[in-house]
């Protein structure tokens, strides 16, 4: 790791002021990182572009008026409250596929999930995104399984774990046991915290874990979804077939399945980019191109 990628963000800041480009340039990606990870979670992708790119500008913009590392915190977090607030703050959720899913349907995604993942698992989840869910009933839900909210955050990565090597979906954040200190991670993304004060508490906390920030921001198009109901109706159990009576019997060879084609997938993690990155990438050099000018 590099010697800015080890730095705090007021040092980074410090240094910045002092003339070192590459701190300027470190700075800028970790807010952009965060301000996506934010308005992709809250807004989705689409919603969240402008909101997102203004932020980004306002940061770029207006940091060369900070003289105070110790404001600086407060004062980008400001920011992009602000454009929330303009934007609307948050949706309900919704189905928006993105270059993530290969533009496949979350929704549709997560209903195949029922045949192969716990449906008490399942279950949990579609209660715990559904803010209108009764939060009594789910927590005595959840104490079957471990307590809340650390059996949502299991059932989670579960998920999580299912659609990168079922599905093909290329996450990146799956790790083999939960962070427990990330428990209060599924609540945030079901807009289930008690107040605006502890959403913006959390998500300050977001901005010293970089991990965090990921797995908020790759997720967000998922916790949407189950937000929007993509696992509130599991699929009935489909009828058995009626026995029919017996035939002479014929004997075929049954059809060969058809050929997948060579490769087809092997690659998936490195076709595809995270949705939103390019945006995120071209918002962090505009930063770094005003702060040079500032330099």
């Amino acid at each position: 790791m590099t010697k800015q990628g080890r730095a705090s963000l007021p040092n980074l800041f410090k240094q910045w002021r002092g003339g070192d480009a590459k701190a300027g340039q470190e700075m800028a990606r970790r807010f952009s990182d965060w301000y996506y990870a934010i308005t992709v979670s809250r807004l989705g992708e689409q919603d969240g572009r402008k909101p997102l790119k203004q932020a980004c500008e306002r940061f770029a913009r207006e940091i060369v008026q900070l003289n105070s590392a110790a404001r600086l915190m407060d004062w980008a977090q400001s920011i992009i409250l602000d454009e929330l607030e303009l934007a609307g703050s948050r949706i309900p959720g919704g189905d928006f596929p993105n270059a993530l899913t290969e533009n496949r349907s979350p929704t549709e995604l997560l209903r195949t999930s029922w045949d192969e993942l716990s449906r008490e698992q399942l279950m949990l989840l579609s209660h715990a995104y559904d803010s209108s869910y009764p939060l009594e009933q789910l927590v005595e839900e959840a104490e079957q399984a471990g307590g809340y909210p650390i059996a949502v955050l299991r059932s989670r990565l579960e998920l999580k774990r299912w659609l990168r090597d079922v599905r093909g979906v290329p996450l990146a954040v799956v790790p083999d046991e939960p962070d427990l200190d990330c428990a209060p991670m599924p609540i945030y993304e079901a807009a289930r915290m008690n107040s605006s004060v502890e959403e913006a508490r959390f998500e300050r906390w977001m901005l010293s874990r970089f991990e965090l920030c990921r797995d908020v921001a790759e997720f967000a198009v998922f916790s949407l979804a189950i937000r929007a109901g993509a696992l509130s109706d599991p699929p009935a159990p489909e009828a058995q077939p009626e026995a029919k009576p017996a035939q002479h019997a014929v004997t075929r060879q049954a059809a060969a399945p058809a050929a997948k084609p060579a490769g087809e997938g092997s690659s998936l993690a490195a076709r595809l980019a995270v949705g939103g990155l390019a945006l995120v990438a071209l918002l962090v050099v505009i930063a770094v191109v005003l702060f040079r000018f500032v330099l």
